[in-house]
């Protein structure tokens, strides 16, 4: 809640971390990626991809709203890295970031994953339950 009972709750601010996984780099997402904070992740998905870590995954599973320019960032993202000849995949996307994507059908265009480890087994092949 904000500073008054009737104040709608406080957006909570954007955390943006990033883990190697082997040949994957992982950008951990948590909070809101909206037009006010969505310039941190172009950021940081931008000095990844000019770093040479081409095969990315953006785990969404904290993030609680996203917006039209979060996922106008995800689909630049993917197409950078398709130009440099890698890949970028969703990671246990959130109910409400899930929504989205369907509403948008760009759960469609991005390879989803449940898991980090479903995302990290070599294609065709199933993960341990």
């Amino acid at each position: 809640m904000g500073p008054y009972p009737s104040d709608p709750p406080m957006a909570l601010p954007l955390e943006v971390g990033v883990e190697e996984h082997g040949s994957h780099h992982l950008v951990l997402l948590r909070g809101e990626v909206d037009m006010g904070s969505v310039g941190a992740v172009r950021t940081c998905l931008r000095e990844l991809m000019l770093a040479g870590h081409t095969d990315v995954l953006v785990d969404l599973r904290g993030v609680t709203f996203m917006d039209s320019t979060g996922l106008g960032i995800l689909v630049a993202a993917r197409k950078q890295a398709r130009v440099f000849r890698g890949s970028l995949g969703l990671v246990a996307p959130s109910p409400p970031v899930a929504r989205v994507l369907s509403l948008t059908s760009l759960d469609r265009v991005f390879p989803c994953f449940a898991t980090l480890d479903e995302a990290l087994a070599p294609q065709g092949e199933p993960t341990a339950s």
